[in-house]
């Protein structure tokens, strides 16, 4: 990366915004993509536990923030990525400030990436699932970052953000929030082309109280077309 004369990399904390559980290949994954990154850059790799989302997200963002990185790296507690996301992403801070990898959400057959576009071809939205954010996202942007009090609705060729009523359900788009108001103040969502974060669904948990047996994962590894968008 092109930093300017007597900088050095941009610094980075690695937050995952865990319930509770982180899969092995995610662990395995982050490790191999640490390898590949600047190593005196890193700050550190922050978690949740026992928090709902968007709660999670919130917190594990403070923390990471809290280690004076320069950008954060969002990986979600069952994505996968590819062991050159990172260094990649990193690179990519000097055109963008957010950089995603795209990564296949809803059921196994389904094949839906989780970034989406308007009709020119610019980023509406990304998942959380491998994403880089500045710092300056966070700094310029109101609290809560990360919130399910609203609702993403497409009116004619426009998404538009609709409040959820009282009591209503609050489901995700936390991350469909951040990246809209991101978008209103002025930052531009990158994507890492050519690669693809694999994202694992559990079937099955392993039977408790015995030694044999594991949990049965499924991985979503291929990306056919543009998730259609919350409706």
């Amino acid at each position: 990366m092109d930093e300017p004369e007597g900088a050095g990399p941009v610094t980075f904390a690695i937050v995952t915004p865990s319930r509770g559980l982180v899969h092995s290949r995610t662990v395995e994954a982050v490790m191999a993509n640490l390898r590949h990154a600047p190593r005196k850059a890193f700050r550190g790799w922050y978690f949740t536990h026992d928090l709902p989302i968007p709660d999670c997200d919130e917190r594990v963002a403070q923390r990471g923030l809290a280690s004076g990185a320069d950008a954060l790296w969002f990986i979600e507690e069952d994505v996968i990525p590819p062991s050159v996301a990172l260094a990649i992403s990193l690179h990519m801070l000097d055109d963008f400030d957010i950089v995603a990898v795209d990564y296949p959400v809803g059921s196994i057959d389904q094949k839906w990436g989780c970034l989406v576009r308007d009709d020119e071809g610019d980023i509406l939205w990304c998942g959380l699932g491998c994403t880089l954010i500045r710092r300056e996202v966070f700094d310029r942007l109101d609290r809560p970052w990360f919130t399910s009090d609203w609702r993403y609705v497409k009116r004619g060729d426009q998404w538009k953000r609709v409040a959820v009523e009282p009591d209503a359900p609050r489901w995700g788009q936390q991350d469909i929030h951040f990246c809209m108001e991101a978008r209103r103040a002025g930052f531009r969502i990158g994507q890492v082309g050519g690669l693809t974060a694999h994202h694992a669904s559990v079937e099955a948990m392993g039977k408790p109280g015995e030694n044999a047996g594991w949990h049965s994962v499924q991985l979503r590894t291929t990306i056919e077309k543009q998730w259609p968008g919350p409706e």
